[in-house]
């Protein structure tokens, strides 16, 4: 009988029934690891989303700056 390998916590369930599941995914260090696996996605978004906005800005307003040289 496979054994079921849950990502978010890097185990084994040695039983694979759905009882076992259902109380594995309902634990508290489950639901932590999953927490922390999409807080690192959500992070990383607005890191990248803030990045954009400061070279959006930084383009605004080096062209402005040229504008008034040329």
């Amino acid at each position: 009988m496979p054994r079921y390998y849950c990502d978010y916590c890097d185990a084994y369930l040695t039983h694979d029934s759905p009882v076992v599941r259902k109380q594995h995914n309902s634990g508290y260090k489950h639901k932590a690891n999953v927490k922390s696996y999409f807080t690192q996605f959500e992070e990383t978004m607005q890191q990248r989303q803030l990045e954009a906005q400061i070279r959006a800005r930084m383009v605004g307003g080096l062209g402005c700056v040229l504008a008034v040289h040329a």
